[in-house]
C-alpha cells in the first residue's frame, strides 16, 4: 500500500469520526422543537386532574369550590329570575385557617364563571373598602357626582370566608374545610343567598419496616 492510499484512508477514518462526533452531540441537545429545555425531569399535566399530594389546599380545592359555588349562585332566584343580569361586586375571600390560601384566586374563578354565563354583571373590585358598610358609604358618597353613580350602583355584593380544622400525628394528617359565601344586597344589609362547600382530606406516612 503506497503512502496515498495510506494517507486517504486517515482522512477518510478522521472524517467519518467527525460526522460521528457531530451527531452524538446533535442527539445530546435533544430535539429542535423550539423550545427551551432544562436538565429536570419536568412535563405538562392535566390540570383537571385531581391533586393528592398532601392535605393543604390544592388546584382541586379551588376547582370544587369555584364550580360548586357558581353553579349554587346562578341557580338563587336572585339571579335565575333577574329581569336584567344584576350588578354584582365580589369581595375578597377572608382566609381564616392557619395556612396561606390565595383566596383571590377562588374568586378570580368565579367571577370568570359566571360571566362566562352572562347572567351576571361585574363591576371593579374596590379592595380599600370594607365589606357591607363601606359599600354603603362608597355608594352614598360617589352618587353625589352623576359620573360615578354607574361604578358605584352595586345590585348585590359576594363575600366569603375560608375556615379548616387540621389534626396531624406522626402518621397522619387531616384537614376540613369549610367554604361558606354570601349574596348580600349592599344597601339594607340583607343576605339574599349563602351556600357552603366542605372539603375533607387526609394523608399518611408510610411506616419503614425492616
Amino acid at each position: 500500500m503506497n503512502k496515498k492510499t495510506i494517507f486517504s484512508s486517515h482522512t477518510l477514518a478522521l472524517f467519518a469520526l467527525l460526522c460521528l462526533a457531530l451527531l452524538l452531540l446533535d442527539g445530546c441537545t435533544g430535539p429542535r422543537t423550539g423550545r427551551l429545555q432544562g436538565g429536570g425531569d419536568t412535563q405538562y399535566g392535566d390540570p383537571n386532574d385531581v391533586e393528592t399530594i398532601t392535605s393543604a389546599w390544592g388546584s382541586t380545592d379551588l376547582q370544587l369550590t369555584a364550580e360548586s359555588m357558581t353553579q349554587s349562585l346562578l341557580d338563587s332566584r336572585w339571579i335565575m329570575h333577574a329581569a336584567e343580569p344584576p350588578k354584582v361586586r365580589l369581595r375578597e375571600v377572608r382566609n381564616l385557617t392557619s395556612e396561606h390560601i390565595d383566596t383571590k384566586s377562588i374568586t378570580d374563578k368565579i367571577r370568570v364563571q359566571l360571566l362566562k354565563s352572562g347572567a351576571v354583571r361585574f363591576l371593579a373590585d374596590t379592595a380599600n373598602l370594607g365589606e357591607v358598610a363601606a359599600e354603603r358609604q362608597f355608594t352614598e358618597a360617589a352618587t353625589r357626582r352623576t359620573e360615578n353613580k354607574l361604578m358605584a350602583d352595586t345590585d348585590y355584593i359576594v363575600t366569603g370566608t375560608v375556615r379548616s380544622i387540621r389534626k396531624t400525628t406522626k402518621q397522619a394528617a387531616s384537614v376540613f374545610y369549610q367554604i361558606t359565601m354570601e349574596l348580600v344586597d349592599p344597601q339594607s344589609g340583607e343576605i339574599l343567598w349563602a351556600d357552603e362547600k366542605e372539603l375533607s382530606k387526609s394523608t399518611t406516612t408510610p411506616k419503614i419496616g425492616w
